[in-house]
């Protein structure tokens, strides 16, 4: 094959690898690595190779099948949101456009001021006293709250609410596997969608180290934080808040209910959907827990000179300091992915987040009225929401549902799993969505 243009060893170079190892051929060589149990009877059955051109054509092709029409209403984490033309126009900046910092990172102060002004923004939007410098995602960043609680108390128990988003509590049991935690079911209110504060109590009484409440929740249902917060306190316990960044515009912030750590997915800041990734975990928390945190913290100083210089204050992961000593494995950076939201935040503002919430709020409420006055049509619960909100067919289905909408050019979704309600799926509604679009959707509601 006419392949070694892209390869960095000459044919004599791989002859002479060979020979040193005792082997002929390649072939040789995997057979002598790989078990002849493994190997294929049957062959891989591939396709002839592809000129580049022909590649590139192909992959037009099957791109040309997405449906690049539709209108998103998607909900469950990931949302069709505005981002500002400057997010990328910052971020394809050569100095910025990699996903890695220097291991010498006081080289580069300009990536690090970056970091630490994300920080710094982050503890603003959240009222929360110290941000690190970015996770993954939202769910990597519940499940590092939650071992951090485990720190912190020392006892490997938590609470979490059955209607926390059921990916995010996927990633949080896969997570936490190794550890071996105590997961205690915390029950929601049928009608409201709310958490239950008896089975809270309950749930308390076994004396979890946290207690997780994600606000507004997966049913886009907004919780009551402050009696929560009463609630875990008086027991001792951590209160560990999953928060949506956008809906800080209108509702009160993490720290004004005494979150002890407050974690979200910042998607919706300025981030495309992306078909699922990268995204970015914002994780916060109170000053004294700061040792425990996961990640990255950049700090400011001042050197011999007096000039001031950012630097990694705390880099508590085990390529830095002793395995037994990190708290966490959090590795590759996600510094790019935190500079598009430090742009968005920036670039918005206080007055232009408040927008974006209000929007999102009114239109949701707004559909979510016309809706319910469908024939077969209802709301799945009657709590408050931000700009989520799950909804019910009487007579079909969510996933017949979700199909025919989708044929009608509106995607909706996710479904409710089977054991919350197999005729509920969610509906969200970002600021992009018009009056107009709105109104189609229900149109096609109502010829389902």
């Amino acid at each position: 094959m006419p392949i070694d243009h892209y390869l960095p060893h000459t044919p004599e170079e791989r002859e002479e690898m060979l020979k040193a190892m005792g082997f002929g051929t390649v072939m040789e060589l995997m057979k002598a690595a790989v078990p002849e149990a493994l190997w294929t009877k049957s062959g891989l059955n591939l396709p002839e190779p592809l000129s580049e051109a022909e590649a590139q054509e192909l992959l037009e092709r099957l791109a040309a099948l997405n449906r690049s029409d539709a209108k998103i209403f998607l909900g469950g984490g990931a949302y069709d949101a505005y981002a500002p033309a400057i997010v990328d126009s910052v971020i394809s900046r050569s100095e910025f456009y990699t996903a890695y910092t220097p291991y010498q990172p006081e080289v580069s102060q300009g990536t690090l001021q970056a970091m630490y002004e994300f920080q710094s923004l982050i503890c603003q939007l959240t009222g929360m006293e110290v941000s690190n410098a970015s996770v993954y995602d939202g769910g990597s960043a519940l499940a590092e709250a939650i071992l951090m609680a485990f720190r912190v108390k020392g006892v490997h128990r938590v609470a979490l609410p059955k209607n926390l988003n059921p990916f995010y509590r996927a990633v949080v049991e896969t997570y936490l596997h190794g550890v071996g935690p105590e997961i205690i079911d915390v029950d929601y209110d049928k009608e409201t969608g709310r958490v239950s504060a008896e089975s809270l109590r309950a749930a308390l009484e076994k004396a979890p180290s946290a207690v997780v409440i994600q606000h507004p929740n997966f049913f886009g249902v907004l919780e009551d934080p402050f009696e929560i917060s009463d609630l875990v306190h008086q027991k001792g316990a951590l209160l560990i808040s999953f928060f949506d960044p956008t809906s800080l515009g209108i509702i009160a912030p993490p720290g004004e209910y005494a979150a002890d750590i407050a974690v979200a997915e910042a998607q919706g800041l300025g981030l495309p959907l992306s078909f699922g990734g990268p995204y970015l975990g914002l994780f916060t928390s109170r000053m004294e827990f700061v040792r425990q945190m996961p990640g990255r913290i950049v700090g400011v100083t001042q050197d011999v000179d007096g000039k001031r210089g950012f630097v990694t204050t705390l880099q508590t992961r085990e390529q830095h300091i002793r395995r037994e000593k990190a708290t966490s494995n959090i590795c590759t950076n996600q510094q790019l992915i935190a500079l598009a939201v430090s742009v968005y935040l920036s670039a918005m503002g206080k007055e232009g987040i408040r927008e974006v919430a209000e929007q999102s709020t009114q239109k949701a409420h707004y559909l979510a009225d016309r809706i319910a006055s469908l024939p077969g049509w209802g709301l799945t619960f009657k709590g408050p929401f931000y700009r989520e909100f799950s909804v019910y067919h009487e007579k079909k289905k969510a996933p017949e549902v979700i199909k025919a909408l989708a044929e009608r050019g509106f995607f909706v979704g996710p479904e409710l799993p089977k054991d919350f309600c197999e005729y509920s799926f969610n509906i969200a509604v970002t600021e992009k969505r018009t009056k107009e679009e709105l109104d189609a959707l229900v149109s096609a509601m109502a010829k389902i």
